[in-house]
């Protein structure tokens, strides 16, 4: 449970291997309103979920933005590829967030078909064979342990990167980071 997790918000208590990075730059202008530098080029890649709750006050060009249910970013490493490819990234912070839909969206089955037959004029039976193909598929269970695990999944494909697992608080609308001991990927 995310409440239920050892928060760290405040960048001068960063990890070393994100001192002096944009990932502290990230954590200085959401969390402590540090003024907005200009940027011409992005200094890195966030991926976050696509939940309108979550909104980055972070200054212009800053930050390449990837956005998907649940913060999964499984299946969308090439999407990933370009922003280092192309656009020099070389810092990730993965954001997951409390309150997430994609967490228990089993128990949520009937609003979502409620709301494809309601709101997008589906057949009954056709939401109902949408929910099953795909929902095991995005359901994410605790955002705090799908995140630390996407985090590990994306050094695994990206090895020189520094890959920052964070979480998005709803409630105080602040960036925290997750804490990972040394079992967890010593090759960060």
């Amino acid at each position: 449970m995310v409440d239920d997790f050892p928060w760290d918000n405040d960048s001068s208590s960063l990890e070393a291997i994100y001192r002096e990075t944009p990932i502290a730059d990230l954590i200085a202008y959401h969390n402590l309103g540090a003024p907005h530098r200009e940027y011409t080029q992005a200094q890195l890649l966030v991926g976050m979920c696509m939940d309108n709750r979550l909104q980055l006050r972070i200054p212009k060009n800053f930050a390449f933005i990837m956005r998907a249910a649940g913060a999964n970013f499984r299946g969308l490493e090439f999407q990933m590829s370009f922003a280092i490819g192309f656009g020099g990234a070389r810092t990730i912070a993965l954001i997951g967030h409390d309150l997430c839909g994609m967490s228990g969206l089993s128990a949520r089955k009937e609003a979502f078909i409620e709301g494809l037959v309601d709101g997008a004029g589906w057949e009954r039976q056709d939401a109902e064979q949408h929910f099953e193909k795909y929902a095991s598929r995005f359901e994410i269970g605790d955002p705090v342990e799908f995140t630390r695990a996407q985090a590990h999944h994306i050094r695994q494909h990206f090895p020189a990167l520094v890959v920052a697992p964070m979480i998005y608080r709803v409630t105080d609308q602040l960036l925290y980071m997750i804490n990972e001991t040394p079992d967890d990927d010593a090759s960060r």
